[in-house]
């Protein structure tokens, strides 16, 4: 049987799970969109999605209902939306870093919540999606869940006590890269190469070593040495990455985030 979908904050992450649902098989009659900002969904407007002047509006009229506003801003949503009568009657699917089930669901009063981390590369349906176990969701409605994320990439599920340790991983960490992206290219620029295709030279590489493990070639520490021959070019890096502690860089970097979420969830 075909569902409604209630989006509630249509920004990037949103966006892209909106139309991973549309390139699938996923049976959703209507997508309905509430965003502060209505200049957010214009483009996504069509004969199955609708724009909805208020949370209200679109809550009302769906089965499921996607969170995707800010953690900030979950205390407000989260009020509006128990007035309705209809509130405890949906599945709810949150994307918020920090928010936990329980929170909403005590909000909401309901425990039909399943709390989900996206990541961007979601936009190009290359995205790694970490779905939280929920025991009181029913199989059919974790399944769903489940597979509205894979519409946009892959899935990984864990518990819910894992869940800020995770953004690290999979939700912050695309930025760890883009930087990492950014510095190869500077670095390559200020030793006067020029910059015709190189961002896309640097990508190539970090797709081809990533496959590379993937492809069970080798764990990462096997793959180091078999790039650094002693006395090569590459050993002489990595003694001056290890000397700027580049690997305690970025554990302290998912440390942080794992931190900042648990600060998130404190919000009330």
């Amino acid at each position: 049987m075909s569902k409604k979908l209630a989006v509630i904050g249509v920004g990037n992450m949103a966006k892209a799970i909106i139309s991973g649902i549309k390139r699938s098989s996923l049976d959703f009659s209507t997508i309905y969109l509430y965003d502060i900002n209505s200049a957010q969904y214009e483009s996504l407007v069509d004969e199955n999605t609708v724009a909805c002047d208020s949370v209200a509006y679109a809550v009302d009229r769906s089965d499921c209902v996607l969170l995707s506003v800010k953690p900030q801003k979950f205390p407000e949503l989260l009020k509006e939306i128990s007035a309705l009568p209809s509130s405890r009657d949906k599945l709810y699917i949150s994307i918020a870093a920090g928010i936990t089930t329980s929170y909403i669901g005590t909000a909401l009063n309901t425990k039909n919540i399943v709390r989900v981390l996206p990541n961007l590369p979601m936009v190009i349906s290359r995205g790694v999606s970490a779905v939280c176990y929920n025991d009181n969701v029913s199989s059919e409605n974790f399944e769903l869940v489940t597979e509205i994320f894979e519409a946009s990439g892959s899935v990984l599920k864990i518990n819910e006590d894992d869940m800020n340790k995770t953004i690290g991983v999979t939700s912050s960490s695309p930025a760890y890269v883009f930087k990492f992206i950014k510095a190869m290219y500077e670095g390559a620029v200020v030793q006067g190469l020029p910059d015709d295709n190189l961002v896309s030279t640097v990508c190539d590489m970090i797709i081809g070593s990533a496959e590379l493990i993937k492809s069970g070639f080798g764990t990462p520490e096997k793959m180091v040495n078999a790039v650094a021959s002693k006395g090569g070019t590459t050993e002489r890096a990595l003694a001056v990455l290890d000397e700027n502690n580049f690997e305690q860089a970025i554990i302290d970097a998912m440390k942080a985030c794992t931190a900042r979420a648990d600060e998130l969830g404190k919000i009330k």
